[in-house]
């Protein structure tokens, strides 16, 4: 072995030891309050994708094919069907309307590379609330860890091949409690089950983008089945494939400094606008401009909007999307869409507004142009939004750090009025329920999640 792939293994057995020897216990209750809040957003952004027409078709197709009852399909009611196909169909709607939550120091979407897998084994063996809680936080860890662990050589490739399979094979491993080995060996196997996944489908709005955390979870599932039998994969294919293969930078000592004192959780990202996260500071700015446009001028008198931002937006440019995924990574259609409508909403990136003449106008108006000097964190991802008048005025508004990080974290509340807007028509009991499980109530903590599904469901 080279140096660094020594280092890299040594580290990933590291890590795999903590995890697994960490019981809820030893967890702070910060982090599993964190973990739930999780849970709740984006089973929330699962269940509000259910009426998405290409979700419902597969949907439509997994539980026909349904043999085995053993988790659920979260689209209102309580169609179930084996653990692998529950997971793969809610994985497929996890990031459809692009509200799941993220992590902020690294692009990576931890939570969805973990939820779906976590909720279909956990339901299946009727997991107590805590040790879900447990391996979710920890799994989120073991994801975002790596994820700082390795610099792209450059930004070509999506988050979600690169992480949803590590993600889903380390909360399968921590949740049915495999040995520290087993874990590694997981980890080490869905390394190498990482997708293509390039990063200019997003713009171009392909839709299997939305299925790349479908298909991780399915991948995290089989990799600790295979280790079950004897099929493991090594500690070291990280190196493999994140340095040797896609040429990343390696920082192997990231991924176990500070265990059990940093926490990747506490650095992820609520989402209340519906599009690509690296929008969201223009999306912000141009909502707070838009009282004083309107005061002034009519959305015909604009002539050009202009975006100062931050390289990872800066190539988020379509002007004419072809579908709702591409609205969500074009800075075009933002741009448009808020100043047209006054929200960041769903209702602002939904499939009719990719048609209406007076967003398709001021798309054509857009243009971006880097943010000089870059700025250090938290306000390593700002914009300026600049709208040109007619008349030649001009007005400017800027965000240097969009609401729902750690740095302006938004309070629970909003993530229960997520799931108002987004679950509790499918699911009315949700919100109560989940009202419970972010308090970490003892009663709740100690009950099996298939009983806590049965009561949201019922």
């Amino acid at each position: 072995m080279s140096d660094a792939r020594e280092a890299t293994a040594q580290s990933v057995r590291a890590l795999a030891a903590w995890a697994a020897a960490t019981p809820p216990e030893r967890l702070p209750a910060q982090i599993l309050q964190r973990a739930a809040r999780v849970l709740a957003d984006d089973l929330s952004a699962i269940v509000g994708a259910r009426d998405e027409p290409e979700v419902k078709a597969f949907h439509g197709k997994v539980l026909e094919r349904a043999k085995h009852a053993e988790a659920t399909v979260f689209r209102g009611g309580r169609p179930r069907t084996d653990r692998l196909s529950a997971a793969v169909a809610n994985g497929l709607a996890g990031d459809w309307i692009e509200l799941d939550e993220g992590y902020r120091q690294a692009p990576c979407h931890a939570g969805i590379y973990v939820v779906p897998a976590l909720l279909a084994d956990a339901e299946a063996r009727n997991l107590t609330l805590a040790e879900l809680l447990r391996a979710l936080a920890l799994g989120y860890e073991i994801v975002t860890r790596i994820a700082r662990a390795w610099t792209p050589r450059e930004l070509n490739q999506q988050s979600h091949g690169r992480y949803c399979a590590i993600g889903a094979a380390a909360a399968v491993s921590l949740s049915q409690r495999k040995s520290a080995v087993n874990l590694a060996d997981a980890i080490g196997a869905a390394a190498t089950l990482v997708g293509p996944s390039p990063r200019n489908h997003v713009v171009q709005g392909v839709l299997i983008r939305n299925a790349w955390p479908a298909w991780g979870a399915w991948s995290g599932m089989m990799a600790v089945e295979w280790v079950d039998c004897g099929i493991a994969g090594t500690p070291a294919a990280l190196h493999d494939t994140y340095t040797t293969i896609l040429g990343g930078e390696a920082h192997p000592e990231r991924l176990a400094a500070g265990l059990g004192e940093q926490w990747g959780i506490l650095d992820g990202y609520t989402k209340i606008y519906a599009c690509c996260q690296h929008l969201h500071s223009a999306v912000e700015a141009a909502i707070d401009l838009r009282p004083r446009l309107l005061g002034e001028a009519a959305l015909g008198d604009i002539e050009r909007i202009e975006v100062e931002t931050h390289p990872l937006a800066l190539p988020l440019m379509n002007a004419r999307p072809p579908t709702s995924l591409a609205a969500k990574f074009s800075m075009s259609h933002a741009m448009a869409a808020v100043l047209a409508t006054g929200s960041g909403g769903a209702d602002a990136f939904a499939a009719a507004t990719l048609t209406e003449p007076a967003i398709a106008r001021l798309r054509e108006r857009v243009s971006v142009k880097p943010w000089q000097p870059e700025l250090p964190a938290p306000h390593d991802r700002p914009a300026r939004v600049t709208v040109g008048l007619r008349n030649g005025r001009t007005l400017s508004g800027e965000c240097l750090s969009a609401r729902g990080g750690p740095d302006r974290p938004l309070p629970p509340e909003v993530v229960l009025d997520k799931m108002d807007a987004l679950a509790v028509p499918a699911y009315p009991k949700m919100r109560a329920v989940f009202t419970e499980l972010l308090s970490l109530q003892p009663r709740r903590m100690q009950q099996g999640w298939r009983e806590i599904v049965d009561e949201m469901c019922a």
